[in-house]
């Protein structure tokens, strides 16, 4: 799904606020040019030198920035604690998740939005006519779903009502529930997305006699009906995200594990066929939740060349490459997107990303 109609909900760790007349006084930007300079190696006159104390001055001046930023108004923060109390976190939704059949969704808590979506679907009466005209031998259909994604819950109900109207059996329609966790996303307890590169959901894939001869991805093109009639009627069929194929094709090839590239090089023969920057994020976020970090932070590298005005996809590509162990890398990511950003909310954030010393 795009990212997208959901979102997810990450725990907030609320920020020390206050001081006392004890506490030390806040640095200046001299003690973090002082600073900088003591913590240099070798002799200012050698580049090298020069270059590790500019940085040494940028990690301080973020240290001060932290520390200005985390200080101020302390009294608006008191009054949010205090309205707060100790009320606990409200609890998540259920999830259905691995294998399941439809009538799954007639249960609680996920019969209300189903009901109303599956009842109120009314296919074209003329294109479902010739979707009953296809060759149905050997064809199933997997659903791939989030019961937490928007897109899931209104396409869902929309399609298994195409298929009962369609008449495909029963059997030959299967769901499979995947998370939205981050050490799990896009991804079942049973592994069924596996060799299938399930990035969006839901996912509707297509098998004839087990072989797939189509999907459709997220949401249809033109209509489920008319979407699905492409694929049974062996049409070239070019789902949502127009990209995916590419990257399914470069991710088989073992391309995206390759050190030598050009994240540059694959960009431009994206470019093309990308409608937004979550296109090929929603795929890197996929792959590194699965422990393909080589593979995600490629995609964050080639993200970055598509939209290089973007304070979001360096914000992507300085986590993954901290992840990862480049610290260097890391740091001049982050210091480009503090360069970049326009939004004063942001700048907390981003300034404590810059000064993060150490992998996640």
């Amino acid at each position: 799904m795009r990212a997208e109609a959901t979102g997810s909900c990450l725990p907030r760790n609320e920020p020390r606020v206050g001081g006392s007349a004890s506490d030390p006084p806040a640095p200046t930007l001299r003690d973090a040019r002082q600073t900088a300079h003591r913590s240099g190696r070798g002799s200012v006159s050698d580049r090298q030198g020069a270059r590790r104390c500019a940085r040494g001055g940028l990690r301080a001046l973020a240290l001060v920035l932290t520390l200005a930023l985390v200080a101020a108004p302390a009294a608006a923060a008191v009054d949010r604690a205090a309205g707060a109390g100790d009320a606990a976190e409200p609890a998540a939704p259920p999830k259905l998740l691995g294998r399941s059949e439809a009538a799954a969704l007639r249960e609680a808590p996920f019969a209300s939005w189903f009901a109303e979506g599956h009842d109120a679907y009314v296919p074209d009466p003329a294109v479902l006519d010739e979707l009953r005209r296809t060759d149905r031998d050997g064809v199933a259909v997997t659903i791939f779903l989030g019961t937490w994604c928007g897109d899931s819950r209104r396409e869902v109900p929309r399609m298994l009502a195409l298929l009962d109207g369609l008449g495909l059996d029963a059997h030959d329609v299967t769901l499979i529930g995947v998370d939205n966790a981050e050490d799990a996303i896009k991804r079942s307890p049973g592994g069924e997305e596996r060799g299938l590169e399930i990035w969006r959901v839901p996912t509707f894939v297509v098998m004839r006699d087990g072989t797939e001869i189509g999907r459709i991805v997220e949401h249809p093109v033109t209509s489920l009906e008319r979407d699905l009639l492409e694929v049974l009627a062996g049409r070239a069929y070019r789902p949502s995200y127009r990209a995916y194929p590419v990257l399914r094709r470069w991710l088989a090839e073992g391309l995206l594990s390759d050190p030598n590239v050009s994240p540059r090089g694959l960009a431009a023969e994206l470019r093309p066929l990308v409608d937004g920057e979550g296109d090929v994020d929603a795929v890197a976020r996929v792959l590194a939740s699965r422990g393909q970090a080589a593979e995600a932070t490629l995609l964050y590298r080639i993200n970055v060349a598509l939209y290089p005005e973007s304070v979001d996809r360096r914000v992507r590509l300085a986590r993954a490459l901290r992840a990862a162990g480049d610290l260097e890398g890391a740091r001049e990511a982050a210091e480009r997107a503090l360069r970049l950003n326009r939004d004063p909310g942001r700048t907390e954030e981003l300034v404590a990303l810059l000064a993060a010393p150490e992998a996640d």
